[in-house]
């Protein structure tokens, strides 16, 4: 992204970012993203990007489950 816009448009953040517009209207509406309102449009304040991201690396990652069930037996290739 670039360091020198503040904001952006729902619609860029969502291309900037690989993230969907629903995702992002989901995130605006959980408090997970800051956003301003002029007139009719809705940007995204990017520092609160920032400090999403850098407090999720922050965070521990959670274990991996093990699946439940019966081990499955190894696929043998099928050389020849």
């Amino acid at each position: 992204m670039d360091t020198n816009r503040i904001t952006a448009p729902v619609e860029d953040f969502s291309r900037l970012t690989g993230l969907g517009v629903s995702t992002v209207w989901r995130m605006l509406n959980e408090g997970m993203l800051e956003s301003i309102r002029i007139g009719r449009r809705r940007l995204i304040v990017l520092s609160s990007y920032y400090r999403l991201i850098e407090a999720q690396r922050a965070a521990p990652v959670p274990p991996v489950p093990m699946p439940k069930g019966r081990p499955r037996a190894a696929r043998r290739s099928q050389a020849g």
